[in-house]
């Protein structure tokens, strides 16, 4: 997953798409501070809430993680999350096809607008199991329908006899514009897909493609994970 810049053309097509198309409605008040937020993409060397500062690559990772599950969708983000997204969930209309271990962590967190993907490869070892991780995420961002794809292979590199179960898992929260004449920012999809096996022990992959729709995507955050369930215990392994 990787960030891509420059965000005005794509708020440009949004402009004209609100004209003709109404943003999702939200339960939320429209009126409270979080709105008339911006989406125009910051560097991260911009930000001004100190939460958002100096965060490492497993710092940023958690931070998404933290966004993701404490927002139901359509509500709005508080002013320091929604800078985070702006700053590390960046932007759209360059594309770059990078490799996982030559950028930075922060660069490699999100597919944005436009066709992209990003390469992984992670390994580790729990309850006496060893496990490698590797694959590739993709993105496909446009005006009105969007997709996100996982292709990969958790495989066992120790300790195969306590293995009961392999699931690998692809997900994806997509960030928007909301509310009357889009006033806040938000989270406007939330998905996943999913394959596992309880017969094979040593490997398991799986190359699954979700397709969903959206006026107002301006950003997205795709991950993936493997989560090996053994005999004693279970454990997640993530691709970013």
């Amino acid at each position: 997953m990787y960030y891509i810049k420059k965000v005005s053309a794509i708020l440009v097509t949004l402009a004209l798409l609100l004209g003709i198309f109404s943003l999702p409605t939200s339960s939320y008040a429209s009126t409270n501070e979080e709105s008339n937020q911006s989406l125009e993409p910051i560097d991260p060397s911009q930000v001004t809430y100190e939460s958002n500062k100096n965060l490492s690559d497993e710092q940023v990772s958690d931070r998404f993680e933290e966004i993701n599950s404490k927002y139901d969708i359509e509500e709005p983000f508080s002013a320091e999350d929604a800078e985070f997204i702006r700053a590390y969930a960046s932007s759209p209309t360059d594309s770059t096809d990078n490799d996982s271990n030559s950028e930075p962590m922060f660069q490699t967190q999100s597919i944005k607008l436009n066709s992209g993907s990003q390469a992984f490869s992670k390994s580790t070892k729990s309850y006496g199991v060893g496990v490698s991780f590797t694959g590739r995420v993709y993105g496909d961002i446009n005006a009105l329908n969007h997709s996100y794809r996982g292709k990969m292979t958790a495989k066992i590199t120790s300790g195969s006899s306590k293995v009961k179960k392999i699931q690998t898992t692809v997900t994806n929260v997509a960030y928007g514009l909301l509310g009357n004449g889009g006033t806040y920012v938000g989270i406007v999809y939330n998905g996943s897909k999913s394959s596992s096996t309880t017969k094979n022990k040593t490997s398991w992959s799986m190359d699954e493609t979700v397709k969903y729709g959206g006026v107002a995507v301006v950003y997205t955050y795709t991950n993936a994970y493997t989560r090996i369930t053994t005999t004693t215990g279970s454990f997640n392994l993530y691709a970013f």
